[in-house]
């Protein structure tokens, strides 16, 4: 792999935790610059910053000291700037929202860790809500946020979207598996005039709908609805398309699909195969999972900087190195080029001294 292609990337990087930690461009003290070593090494080996640090104290504090919206700027900044080669501005976008988790052992004394089963120690989860471009030619995260215990999620999307337009350029479809199903979400995302496809859970209604179909029907039709919000009746409509036991080729399986979508006009044949871009994000998620950088610390501003950083070094390889090298081997070179220039650096401060 190119050395100054590679030099380009942590310099990114450096930038980004020295944006969301508010530390000093070009400074002696430690900075992006340093903790980009130690980060690097616990990714690649998807272990904790203290085992491979001895300043993970150092960065814990920075991470104290700033706050989860400088972050979320911070991470927006870059991810605008390393797209900027995409046009993404130019392009027609699908976008998926999607949460992720964080597994969590210990005590939960925190609004950000949600509750959990306790199987295999797991206590709680942390929980990341990211909107990514999920076209056919790229999968990129446009912008991800901390969730807490009771979020708001109809609020959530909305200030995310007002993100993603701020990037791409038209919004052709918004896509939601059956944890967005939501009434509130629907008249939001009416209201911000943005064409969705959410998955919709079997309920009662549901199923009585299905049992009145025959194999391979498709049929769309208008549900209204409504709901009480601050004393007040809310009412709305949205479409529900339903597709009854529709052959899948690569599982060999017959299902039964039922999505809710603001368009009347949607291509009933075609609509699963654009709902199954979807899993785009899925897969982003997986390759972030290789290089989990771990920690001790309960503290969402020091989880959220990690899972930022994550985020931005694998849409980094996404962007420019996947089509030549694995994400794993891109970690190690990474890795071992951000070593060898800070150790490099840190002999020449000790020899002036």
């Amino acid at each position: 792999m190119n050395l100054q292609r590679l030099l380009a990337s942590l310099k990114t990087m450096e930038h980004f935790a020295n944006d969301a930690l508010e530390l000093k461009h070009h400074s002696p003290h430690l900075s992006g610059f340093h903790y980009n070593r130690d980060m690097l090494k616990a990714a690649v080996a998807n272990t904790y910053i203290e085992t491979v640090s001895t300043r993970s104290d150092s960065l814990y504090l920075a991470a104290w000291n700033s706050t989860v919206d400088v972050m979320k700027d911070a991470l927006f900044s870059r991810m605008s700037a390393i797209t900027r080669p995409s046009h993404l501005h130019d392009k027609r976008c699908i976008i998926a929202f999607d949460y992720t988790t964080e597994d969590f052992y210990g005590k939960r004394d925190s609004l950000w860790i949600h509750g959990w089963t306790g199987d295999h120690g797991v206590t709680g989860k942390y929980s990341y809500l990211t909107a990514s471009v999920v076209n056919s030619d790229l999968r990129l995260p446009v912008i991800s946020i901390p969730s807490p215990m009771g979020n708001d999620m109809p609020s959530e999307v909305s200030g995310m979207l007002h993100r993603v337009r701020n990037i791409t350029g038209n919004i052709d479809l918004v896509l939601f598996d059956r944890g967005f199903y939501s009434r509130e979400l629907m008249l939001e995302l009416q209201r911000l005039e943005v064409p969705y496809l959410i998955f919709v859970p079997k309920n009662e209604q549901v199923k009585k709908e299905l049992e009145q179909m025959h194999q391979g029907e498709k049929r769309i039709m208008q549900h209204e609805f409504s709901f009480y919000s601050e004393g007040k009746r809310v009412t709305g409509d949205t479409y529900l398309a339903f597709l009854k036991m529709i052959f899948d080729h690569r599982t060999e399986e017959y299902y039964d699909w039922i999505f809710a979508t603001n368009l009347g006009n949607i291509d009933l044949d075609g609509i699963i195969k654009q709902y199954k871009m979807r899993w785009r994000i899925e897969t982003m998620f997986r390759v972030q999972d290789e290089c989990r950088i771990k920690t001790k610390s309960k503290r969402i501003e020091v989880r959220y900087f990690l899972f930022a950083y994550e985020q931005l070094v694998e849409s980094i390889w996404y962007l420019f190195y996947h089509e030549e090298v694995s994400f794993k081997r891109f970690l190690i070179e990474l890795s071992e080029a951000c070593t060898a220039m800070v150790n490099n650096e840190e002999r020449k401060r000790s020899a002036h001294r």
